[in-house]
């Protein structure tokens, strides 16, 4: 059941990708202010995975450079670990976490060049090698939850706009065992039902 669960939700997540790909001209799912939300309910597992711009969940795109900026982004990993704080289920489902993932942004770079090369020779600079092509960071974690009265479980409440002030709506789709789902959940209409 686990892999069928994570191959739907990767079929799911695929879509949304493709379709906000061409529907932002090539500029990706990335659009600060909107996450995307996944879910998969088969049999009693519940799969959400969350994806958002890291300036909304973090406060910014780039590595954490600063004492601040690192603590800021602990401070958004730790939030991200307590899905409780982020999602409400109808408790009479009974649904307990039983598996979570963080896909964060590095707070290192990583790369494969070597790092020993002279940067006090005239002309080398290198401050301005960046390190991400692309200027945008997402955040994204995944939680499976397993429910002991799956058929109770007819909705979710995102309470994640007060976590995250900064993020403004998010695009939700859904495969559930009456059929697929999609929503636009925002600060003032934050329930799903289904």
């Amino acid at each position: 059941m686990k892999a069928v669960t994570l191959l739907l939700a990767a079929a799911a997540f695929g879509v949304q990708a493709n379709h906000d790909e061409h529907e932002s001209h090539g500029h990706g799912a990335h659009e600060h202010g909107h996450g995307h939300l996944n879910l998969v309910l088969d049999g009693n597992q519940l799969m959400l995975e969350l994806q958002a711009p890291a300036a909304d969940l973090v406060g910014f795109e780039h590595a954490a450079k600063s004492d601040e900026e690192k603590a800021q982004y602990a401070k958004a990993m730790a939030q991200l670990k307590q899905p409780d704080a982020l999602f409400r289920f109808d408790p009479s489902a009974g649904c307990k976490l039983t598996q979570q993932e963080l896909n964060a942004a590095k707070e290192e770079h990583d790369h494969d060049h070597d790092h020993n090369h002279n940067h006090k020779k005239a002309g080398s600079n290198h401050d301005d090698h960046h390190h991400d092509d692309a200027g945008h960071a997402d955040v994204g974690a995944m939680y499976t939850y397993t429910c002991e009265a799956p058929t109770k479980l007819t909705g979710l409440e995102v309470t994640l706009f007060s976590v995250y002030p900064s993020l403004e709506k998010l695009s939700v789709q859904g495969i559930l065992p009456t059929g697929q789902t999609a929503a636009e959940l925002t600060p003032s209409a934050n329930k799903l039902s289904w």
